[in-house]
């Protein structure tokens, strides 16, 4: 074989390590993969697509991602209990989980409705809807 494909095949292995290096080290602040919980609208059980991400591959301080059709799009911060609608420009949504363009726990977050029960984000009314996410 000639010595340039060697050199090709080494420069393409260092091309996927340098690529994986960097997918492990930028992925978990723009990562959300799919998660369990329930949401409710306006009271009533709502169709949504819930997603979760560890932005510092620490549990408590995870961020969910929360996908209301034609209701929003929310990001819920656990470690400090608080919410941020978010636009359609910040991620892409794949059928395996959500990227976010910036890390995930970036963003004015504020404070939900009082909690009513544990693991549960009660959102003030948005677009004329109350929605009601526990996990």
């Amino acid at each position: 074989m000639p010595k340039h494909f060697f050199k090709v095949i080494a420069g393409l292995l260092l091309l996927l390590l340098v690529v994986g290096a960097f997918w492990f080290v930028y992925a978990p602040a723009h990562w959300l993969r799919p998660f369990v919980g329930t949401v409710t609208v306006d009271g009533h059980p709502a169709q949504a697509d819930l997603y979760i991400g560890h932005p510092t591959d620490s549990e408590a301080e995870a961020i969910a991602f929360v996908h209301v059709p034609g209701v929003g799009d929310y990001f819920l911060n656990f470690e400090e209990e608080k919410y941020r609608e978010a636009t359609s420009k910040e991620f892409i949504r794949f059928q395996r989980g959500v990227w976010t363009f910036a890390p995930m726990n970036e963003g004015r977050f504020s404070q939900p409705l009082p909690f009513r029960a544990i693991n549960e984000f009660h959102l003030p009314p948005s677009s004329g809807h109350t929605v009601i996410v526990q996990f």
